[in-house]
């Protein structure tokens, strides 16, 4: 029996290796087939779009908390981390179609990101995960100089992530394959401003006020000195 196993102990173990590998591999499969089933995740968002009804009170993002649970008019708190796409639409549709003109909706997940730094609008967004680095930028406007995309910085809870964005930007990679997390922090630095904007917004306001102050100074001493000579001719 040990010879046996001696000679084959070799394939044994390529056997037991390829055993492993499949089952690694299905359990991957079946994390990306449960990720997709239930696209909520906790942090997130969901943005729901009524159509064609542009005025409806679903017309909007909603915040997922911690919890997986989302405030919704009338009905309150729904868990949806276990929900899909189509078992969350059902579920509105059914309870809001006495307020709803229409109850075709499309419903999607959405990301929580930061912008922060030299933005021309800087705060906090709600983007499709599909949405581009180039398109979340735009929605702040751009940077406010041209060195902005070549010196962002990817961050997430104090810690670095990259700082080599400009390729993916290029490249038009998406949030979602980049691996961004809601609360995820874009940050780019303002102090690269012009010579000029730094005059017009910084300085030129302590020059103002300082000219101000000389300027009152000079002429309550000039008051003063009026005021004396005309007490003197009389």
């Amino acid at each position: 029996m040990k010879n046996i196993i001696g000679k084959n102990f070799h394939k044994i173990v390529l056997v037991f290796a390829a055993s492993l590998l499949l089952f690694q591999t299905a359990q991957a499969q079946k994390g990306r087939r449960t990720e997709s089933r239930y696209p909520f995740r906790a942090g997130d968002g969901i943005q729901i779009n009524v159509f064609p009804d542009t005025s409806s009170f679903l017309n909007r993002t909603f915040a997922i908390d911690g919890a997986g649970d989302v405030s919704f008019p009338i009905i309150g708190k729904i868990n949806v981390l276990r929900l899909t796409k189509d078992d969350l639409a059902k579920l509105l549709k059914s309870t809001f179609a006495p307020y709803l003109r229409s109850t075709s909706m499309v419903i999607n997940p959405v990301v929580r990101v930061s912008l922060l730094g030299g933005f021309q609008r800087p705060g906090l967004y709600y983007v499709d995960y599909n949405t581009t680095l180039w398109d979340v930028v735009r929605k702040t406007g751009g940077t406010i100089h041209e060195e902005g995309i070549d010196n962002m910085v990817w961050e997430r809870d104090g810690d670095e992530l990259s700082d080599e964005l400009a390729p993916l930007f290029e490249k038009g990679i998406s949030l979602k394959n980049m691996g961004f997390h809601s609360g995820d922090q874009l940050w780019t630095p303002t102090e690269n401003r012009r010579f000029l904007q730094i005059v017009l917004q910084d300085i030129m306001p302590v020059v103002t006020f300082a000219t101000t102050l000389v300027m009152t100074y000079y002429t309550f001493q000039l008051n003063i000195i009026n005021a004396q000579s005309r007490a003197g001719r009389y």
